[in-house]
């Protein structure tokens, strides 16, 4: 597919203002999240993907800020520059199994942190700084979750449910600490985009674009242990995922939550430059129903791979699959087209199951004999490609099948180029209170401190705060929930015979 320069894709490449070219390669918003949408339908969105284009840039401290910026009705540019948590201790059985234990006194079990949610409004971006030696703010234990949410650009971030604790008793759903009592509060998905907050039938979201950043989790005893890196579901159209690193897991990437979950026009994605590597079980994705680009996609060491289940229709692009399983299941009910220009068909190197006798594949260090072969005619072939629909679709770099690997292993993941290069900001208290106050209304959305106590205000009166010389008792101190603190951290307001005092 060559590049097709439009008038719209300059004027998102003008209005993004995220660094975007890199050794000579574009790295602007491109795919289906780059398109505006269908005029009169819900997903329709003048000028594509923007994100909080137009919003206050902020930056996020800790995670009451980021909880609070990313789940208000208000636009944001939310810049994050360090690893976040809940920063709540607790202990569990194992980090592999999750179970709480009985005894929160740290007298049993292993410790790790409460998790917690994130509700994503619409108008948001969110990127990750990276510090001097090129790391980039891990979220640890949080699940961001856009429900009927539209308009939402993620880029640079790192995310892991690694450790996240679950009822000793109960499924394996994230366990947060909330008003002094333990929570559950969802699937353990790092990102889960999804409409049905009323119905699934009615509901719906559009706009997003995931870029540059790292999923994993590693570490579990079982498959169930976490759920997806990044599920889509619902009636959810016009997203891009590209130039991902996702590793160390099981079930990777579920588009479509089961047969019935299945719209017209939905799902439509974009998944292109991700780089696939040690999934050990499956899901990269597993696909019902929707329209998915495959496009220089590389699959390393992994089980069962992109899945076309019933009523899916793909288009394999340009990818390059080493020492997979099953790279491709094209069987499972779905429709599949496979790019036959020479070089950018798919490549298949030291792989168990293939796709036979169709134009457009090559078979590198093939074994003597597959443990199963996909004949062509076994399945449904589709003829969509993507600009087949959409005549202003366009992807920035379409690059050979051949060439995949060493692209994936230098610009995919958090970390790998400048997204950013304008002032960050410090943190200000005017527009945490402002977030605060705007919290968008779904199901029981709130902020919450690193007490786990909903935030109802904040006082906004402190501006300018007096250096702290001496360290105060903690038995004389309480946190901004009027509990007494058992220890002081910096950068914290408490409250000490009446006064409000910032630790520094």
């Amino acid at each position: 597919m060559k590049q097709v320069l439009l008038i719209t894709s300059l004027l998102l490449m003008a209005i993004v203002t995220e660094a975007q070219t890199v050794d000579g390669r574009n790295f602007n918003i491109d795919g289906f999240a780059a398109y505006a949408g269908i005029p009169g339908t819900n997903h329709y969105l003048a000028g594509g993907t923007t994100g909080g284009q137009g919003g206050t840039v902020v930056k996020a401290a800790n995670f009451s800020q980021l909880q609070a910026y990313l789940q208000s009705t208000k636009p944001y540019i939310v810049l994050v520059d360090h690893d976040i948590s809940t920063g709540i201790k607790c202990y569990v059985d194992d980090l592999s199994t999750g179970k709480l234990c009985d005894k929160q006194d740290g007298s049993e079990g292993i410790e790790t942190t409460y998790g917690e949610r994130i509700m994503v409004a619409s108008n948001k971006t969110l990127i990750g700084i990276a510090d001097e030696q090129g790391h980039t703010p891990l979220f640890s234990r949080i699940t961001f979750v856009m429900q009927c949410t539209s308009n939402v650009i993620i880029r640079n971030c790192r995310f892991t449910m690694n450790g996240v604790p679950v009822l000793k008793n109960g499924e394996n759903k994230i366990v947060a600490w909330r008003n002094g009592a333990q929570k559950e509060v969802g699937d353990p998905d790092c990102i889960g985009i999804q409409a049905d907050a009323q119905s699934a039938k009615s509901d719906w979201g559009a706009h997003v674009w995931i870029d540059h950043c790292e999923f994993f989790n590693g570490n579990a005893a079982n498959k169930d242990r976490y759920d997806g890196l990044v599920d889509c579901k619902n009636n959810v159209q016009w997203i891009t995922i590209s130039y991902n690193l996702f590793h160390n897991h099981d079930k990777a990437c579920l588009w479509g939550k089961g047969d019935s979950d299945i719209y017209e026009g939905c799902r439509t994605i974009s998944c292109h430059h991700n780089y696939f590597k040690d999934i050990d079980g499956s899901r990269l994705p597993l696909q019902r129903g929707g329209n998915v680009h495959y496009m220089n996609n590389y699959q390393e060491n992994c089980q069962d791979g992109w899945n076309l289940r019933t009523q899916s229709v793909g288009y394999a692009d340009a990818c390059y699959f080493k020492n997979g399983k099953a790279p491709i299941l094209p069987d499972g009910g779905g429709e599949l087209n496979i790019n036959q220009a020479p070089d950018y068909g798919i490549i298949y190197d030291q792989c168990k199951r293939v796709i036979t006798n169709h134009e457009g594949i090559s078979y590198v260090n093939a074994p003597t004999k597959y443990d199963k072969e996909f004949d062509a005619s076994t399945y449904v072939k589709s003829s969509w490609v993507p600009t087949q629909t959409w005549s202003e679709y366009f992807v920035n770099s379409h690059d050979k099948a051949a060439d995949v690997p060493s692209v994936c292993n230098q610009y995919s993941g958090a970390g790998k180029i400048v997204i950013w290069t304008e002032t960050i900001p410090e943190p200000n208290i005017n527009h945490f209170a402002e977030a605060v106050s705007t919290q968008r209304s779904m199901g029981d959305t709130a902020v919450f401190d690193e007490n786990g106590n909903k935030i109802t205000q904040v006082d906004t009166s402190i501006q300018t705060l007096p250096t702290v010389k001496s360290v105060m008792p903690p038995s004389t101190a309480y946190d901004m929930s009027g509990r007494r603190a058992t220890t002081l951290l910096k950068g914290h307001i408490y409250i000490q015979k009446g006064k409000k005092i910032l630790m520094k």
